[in-house]
């Protein structure tokens, strides 16, 4: 060091010593509170594990006792005949314990007998500890070993290098949390920076931390414009593929409660309420708008009341798994649709005269439906440019605007989805009046901006940097909420899933009565069915007649069909085995002639 140059000794910034705010005390005190409580929660439920270890061991064996497992069986003889058998046995192996305690305890002491009775609270107590473990909402990990979780200086260290703000005064809200499927934490930018400005960035974040674009998930904090929610997922969560809720399901959904739309990055499910406004679904071909819009008309046909219209512009039988159970179902035919919505127009009006007499609710609710006799008109238009560019194309224009602008509030839900997103394939005027957004993989920022609007790009929801290999997923902008990346949940076109989906539906609609006129009409009686799935058996356990029948038959269900005939469940012995059925003749009975 030359005599010419000074030393100078580093400072510490002058804000370091300021006195913490009232806000940072009071949580710094709350987090101490915690620490307090969650050390009493822990003493009090170790002390109580021997006591409740037991009690489980005796419920259980209570319960394997009583036979519980078998009590959905309709046969009362075979369950009884199972319990006596296990009566028999508890107290053979109950009496043979008192009485081998009792001699130990003669024998040797009363040491015996504790240690008797030990045993069976340690055997209680390792299966209530296992309980507890594998039921914790996340794995337990030792104090201070963070398997997998960056330290708050190389994340604020990411931050700086992804230019999401200054250097100084970047820093860490909260420290960095494990969560169930990755980490997170809250970014605190430097005054005057707002977080809304980093999203789009995740990339960039992403590249610094060294780990996947799409394992980041960037969200604002409502509370703080500077602080930024930050989640990094373990993995890519858009390479799985999520099945969907719709498959196995035999009971009725409730459409107002909303869609399950499909998984997002921190595999939360987001619900679309179609209620609420008019969708568009738009995306180039083969990136999954077919599924996301099978999922809507999945949902809408399990909740059995909805009356459902699709109207196809492409004519490759996409639809053809619906047919049945909607109203309306036809293919390249812009007349005919023309016609449908100026028909939904006219319900709209009478809606909303309905609605003025009854002097409540501006808008349609599940109450109102059931008072007022009506109830959703859900309309799907795939391939809107066809019916666009066709000759009626500005009355049928004029029409949706007017259907997506007012229709929600009388029940009238509009459905639009197209892979054109230039200005011919959905008109400015009409998508203006859509507030719901779907924006699957778009071939470049433009087409994005169209789907999502203008700006969508630049405020970080770019729908063109979805990767081909991320086939289902998109960008759901819907009305009051921030825009959210997800993937759809899967049904397969091309397998059993959407026909397994629409049979299941189809027996919920014709058990409710709303198939449309022309399947009410030809439907088999459920009467016959039964009867026909006997096929060439004169009895049939409940159990096997269930399986001929196929999804959307139950027990409760068979015995509804048939008890207004007077014909009930008995016990039918087949091949031996005594079990809860039917007979053959009981059903031919009902056609013979009088």
């Amino acid at each position: 060091m030359s005599a010419t140059d000074e030393l100078v000794r580093p400072q510490t910034p002058p804000d370091f010593w300021g006195k913490p705010s009232a806000a940072s005390r009071a949580r710094h005190h709350l987090r101490q509170a915690q620490y307090g409580r969650r050390t009493v929660r822990f003493a009090y439920r170790t002390s109580t594990v021997p006591v409740a270890g037991t009690s489980l061991l005796a419920r259980t064996a209570w319960r394997w006792i009583r036979a519980d497992d078998y009590a959905g069986t309709d046969d009362l003889k075979f369950l009884e005949a199972v319990r006596t058998r296990r009566r028999r046995t508890a107290w053979m192996v109950g009496s043979g314990y008192v009485i081998s305690s009792s001699m130990g305890a003669y024998m040797v002491g009363g040491s015996a007998a504790l240690l008797a009775a030990g045993a069976v609270v340690t055997v209680g107590t390792a299966a209530e500890a296992t309980k507890r473990f594998r039921n914790r909402p996340r794995g337990f990990v030792f104090p201070g070993k963070r398997k997998g979780t960056p330290g708050e200086d190389l994340v604020t260290r990411a931050a700086i290098d992804a230019k999401l703000g200054r250097a100084e005064g970047m820093r860490l809200a909260i420290p960095v949390m494990n969560e169930d499927g990755g980490w997170s934490t809250i970014l605190q930018l430097p005054p005057g920076q707002r977080a809304r400005a980093c999203l789009g960035k995740e990339a960039d974040f992403a590249s610094a931390l060294g780990v996947g674009e799409s394992q980041v998930v960037f969200k604002l904090v409502d509370e703080h414009a500077g602080h930024l929610h930050i989640f990094v997922a373990k993995s890519d969560p858009f390479l799985k593929v999520y099945q969907s809720p719709l498959l196995g399901r035999t009971e009725p959904m409730d459409f107002w409660a909303g869609i399950p739309a499909g998984v997002n990055a921190r595999g939360e499910e987001e619900r679309l309420k179609l209620v609420d406004a008019s969708l568009l679904v738009a995306g180039e071909p083969r990136a999954g708008k077919s599924a996301a819009v099978n999922g809507i008309v999945g949902a809408a046909a399990l909740a059995v009341t909805p009356k459902i219209h699709l109207w196809d512009g492409k004519g490759a039988g996409d639809h053809r798994p619906w047919r049945k159970i909607a109203h309306t179902a036809e293919k390249r035919n812009a007349p005919g649709l023309l016609a449908h919505l100026k028909k939904m127009q006219a319900q709209m009006e009478y809606v909303f005269d309905l609605l003025d007499d009854a002097g409540g609710s501006t808008k349609l609710n599940p109450a109102l439906c059931r008072q007022l006799g009506v109830d959703i008109e859900l309309t799907v238009v795939d391939e809107t440019r066809y019916y666009v560019a066709s000759p009626c194309g500005a009355e049928i224009v004029e029409a949706m605007v007017d259907i997506a602008s007012r229709g929600p509030a009388a029940g009238v839900l509009l459905v639009l989805a197209t892979q054109r997103m230039t200005k011919e394939g959905i008109p400015p005027e009409l998508k203006g009046v859509c507030s719901l957004r779907w924006a699957m993989r778009c071939p470049d920022v433009i087409a994005s901006n169209a789907v999502l609007g203008p700006g969508a790009a630049g405020a970080g929801y770019n729908a063109s940097e979805i990767p081909r290999s991320h086939r289902g997923v998109g960008i759901l902008d819907a009305d009051g909420a921030d825009p959210a990346k997800l993937r759809s949940y899967f049904l397969d076109d091309e397998g059993s899933d959407l026909g397994d989906v629409a049979a299941v539906a189809y027996e919920l609609r014709r058990a409710a009565g709303t198939l449309p006129e022309r399947e009410q009409a030809v439907a088999v009686d459920p009467v016959e069915e039964i009867l026909a799935a006997f096929g060439e058996a004169e009895r049939m356990h409940t159990v096997d007649l269930l399986e001929e029948l196929g999804a959307g038959w139950t027990a409760a269900r068979v015995a509804e069909v048939l008890r207004p005939h007077g014909v009930t469940p008995g016990d039918v012995k087949i091949g031996g085995v005594n079990r809860n059925g039917y007979r053959r003749a009981d059903l031919e009975a009902l056609f013979a002639p009088a």
